[in-house]
């Protein structure tokens, strides 16, 4: 096996378990009802947790990652930690315990988060950049079905065995042990540490904050879901799991589409991930039984997997070389701060407009995914009509 296929493999295998946190997702409202005394916030918690504890791993990986510490050596105990952050919650027998496995498992997956797409970005070139970002995004959304129908079949024994499912992070240690590449390195430039004002760009800062924002108006569907199925009658925990699990399995066609979509319409790709995404809530809004929750997962999960390798492709492909990694670390903190922070955010809202509406969160996603996909058209239609002018100018 060459090079670019071991490469290849081993960046597909560690997108395989980045959202491997999801197998506790349908199990969500089971393990509420066997923990009464916990607030929805901490039961929301379980599934958000892990991206606060990743936050200063994530900047920590993207520092030292090529230049103190070699990739495949970071990616090996990034992968170890989850393994053992993941299976903790095993042995828990309070909520406080299956949050410190939670914390834990937010230790490795920040030290793996950043690696991925960076290492695409130092061992692909060209189109194969793209493509690539096109395969983890597919691999992702794979690894999210299989994570969440493990979770939701396992949690008709115990809400315990869902997280059983991370015995999956085994196998992707070894095939990153056997097949990563380490990249080339480069002019001692690329090896410097960045400064930090370097790294905290208008650019990176803004996707990042762009990047937060969709990630707390996607995560109410993950912690969400189960409680909308069991409490409406709509099925059980073993429902909740199919509908996440067609909203990534739909993700995984979104992954694949990016690369042939990005080809022809450019920057308009990232609007039309958010118009789906927009109709998909929509649809959520106007189901009235497992089906019609099962289409509006679909089609949200074609937006969502079209998003993934759109904000990565045009935040780390202007940067340059030396400021890749660093770069996609501060990109990724933002994602976990919008993660962890959705809860929050969204029960601030139902404060504030004192609503006690079940499907609020869909809602108010709703207005933001539309607005942003308005928003994202315009202005690529301005650029677009400004280039043409911008070439005649240089040519004069």
């Amino acid at each position: 096996m060459d090079r670019k296929l071991k490469a290849i493999l081993a960046i597909l295998a560690m997108a395989f378990i980045t959202l491997a946190a999801s197998a506790t997702s349908p199990a969500l409202a089971t393990i509420s009802r066997s923990f009464p005394e916990a607030s929805p916030t901490a039961i929301a918690s379980i599934a958000t947790l892990s991206s606060l504890t990743a936050v200063p791993c994530t900047i920590l990986s993207g520092m030292i990652a090529g230049r103190k510490v070699r990739f495949r050596t970071l990616t090996a105990v990034g992968l170890v930690v989850t393994f053992l952050g993941g299976l903790l919650p095993v042995f828990a027998r309070s909520i406080g315990q299956i949050l410190l496995g939670r914390a834990v498992l937010g230790v490795g997956t920040g030290l793996i988060a950043p690696l991925t797409s960076t290492l695409v970005l130092y061992l692909f070139s060209g189109d194969d950049v793209p493509k690539q970002l096109g395969r983890n995004a597919m691999s992702t959304n794979v690894g999210a079905v299989i994570f969440q129908l493990l979770g939701g079949y396992l949690c008709n024994y115990s809400w315990r065995m869902p997280f059983l499912a991370y015995l999956a992070v085994l196998p992707v240690l070894v095939i990153v042990l056997l097949c990563l590449p380490e990249p080339e390195k480069g002019p001692e430039k690329e090896r410097r540490r960045p400064e930090l004002r370097e790294v905290l760009t208008g650019h990176v800062v803004g996707w990042g904050v762009f990047f937060a924002a969709h990630m707390v108006f996607f995560y109410p569907i993950v912690t969400e879901m189960s409680g909308i199925v069991q409490n409406n009658g709509f099925g059980s925990a073993a429902t909740a799991a199919i509908i996440l699990s067609v909203l990534t399995g739909t993700g995984v066609l979104g992954g694949y589409l990016f690369y042939p979509i990005h080809r022809r319409c450019g920057r308009i790709t990232l609007s039309a991930g958010f118009g789906l995404c927009a109709l998909g809530y929509v649809l959520m809004l106007a189901a009235n039984g497992a089906l019609g929750l099962l289409l509006a997962a679909a089609v949200f999960g074609v937006g969502y997997g079209l998003l993934q390798p759109t904000f990565t492709y045009y935040l780390g492909v202007p940067l340059k070389p030396e400021l890749r990694a660093a770069s996609l670390s501060v990109y990724h903190l933002f994602t976990s701060v919008g993660t962890f922070g959705s809860a929050f955010v969204l029960s601030f809202l139902k404060q504030v407009t004192h609503t006690g509406y079940e499907r609020f969160s869909f809602a108010v996603g709703l207005g933001f995914y539309g607005l942003a996909a308005v928003c994202v058209l315009f202005f690529s239609s301005v650029k677009r009509r400004k280039e043409p002018k911008e070439e005649k100018l240089k040519k004069m």
